[in-house]
């Protein structure tokens, strides 16, 4: 399995500072990830976390 870092487009904190999510998975491939997230109308989603994929990296290790 590899690692995929997946980040969503970066916005603005009720303290105004610039922020971004960011959640690491694991999957087969790159196909595999983006086939997930096409899936979902473009959004990554677990159980404390949602948002739309703007970026995705591998992890290379």
């Amino acid at each position: 399995m590899k690692k995929f870092e997946l980040y969503s487009a970066e916005f603005v904190s009720k303290y105004r500072k610039p922020k971004c999510v960011m959640s690491i998975i694991e999957a087969n491939s790159l196909a595999d990830v983006i086939e997930y997230i096409e899936s979902n109308a473009g959004w990554y989603t677990d159980i404390n976390v949602a948002f739309k994929v703007a970026y995705i990296e591998e992890v290379v290790e």
